[in-house]
């Protein structure tokens, strides 16, 4: 797992709250990691010191998403070209699996550089049930990846995690790759009241907290 530097830090009058919330996130990704895939361990990303690569092609596949729209033509957007799943179901025969939507998010990258092919799956949804038929009906393979990205700590981003990696387990590539934004991915984000709803329930105050 390669984090990149947090930015939690403690108040001069110790570990704040967000601070708290902050620095569990490695620690439960940590341990999840461990317990589901193995022995693992946690470094922080070191800065690209050379220019960023560049690829021949890139396909990117929305796996889980809150809306399936299929038997759409296929699109030209400039130099992209966007194609809509089509149905999977056989003529004739009841069905038994298609493409779902429910919020979340989960894409599958597959880049393309000379004969070097990459797949790297970015994020898991909301529930495991929901990224695994769809990944297969979309035959996207586990044992192919060769990075795991998790882009933020909401559920929506990450509720399908653990169950991903238990049908995953014994399948994934030794020494994969799990790319996490940081410590402060899973920090709780706290809003300041408006003074006119402080005030109809009583005198209480928040500290805004922003996390990026």
């Amino acid at each position: 797992m390669l984090f990149s530097a947090c930015n939690c830090t403690p108040g001069a009058s110790g570990l704040s709250r967000r601070g708290l919330v902050c620095a569990g996130g490695a620690g439960f990704v940590t341990a999840l990691i461990g317990t589901l895939i193995g022995s693992g361990r946690t470094a922080q990303a070191s800065t690209l010191n050379r220019p960023v690569p560049e690829v021949d092609r890139l396909n990117v596949t929305i796996v889980d998403d809150i809306m399936v729209r299929r038997s759409v033509a296929t699109q030209k957007l400039g130099g992209l070209t966007v194609e809509r799943a089509q149905p999977n179901e056989v003529p004739d025969k009841a069905p038994r699996a298609t493409l779902v939507g429910e919020w979340g998010l989960s894409m599958h990258a597959e880049s393309h550089r000379g004969d070097e092919v990459r797949q790297i799956l970015v994020d898991f949804g909301y529930n495991p049930v929901t990224l695994l038929n769809n990944m297969d009906i979309l035959k996207i393979s586990p044992e192919r990846l060769d990075s795991l990205v998790l882009s933020h700590g909401h559920y929506d981003h990450f509720g399908g995690l653990v169950g991903f990696l238990s049908a995953a387990k014994g399948k994934l590539k030794a020494q994969l790759p799990f790319f996490i934004g940081g410590e402060d991915c899973f920090c709780t984000r706290s809003i300041q009241m408006a003074a006119s709803t402080a005030r109809s329930i009583g005198r209480r105050s928040s500290t805004p907290i922003s996390c990026s």
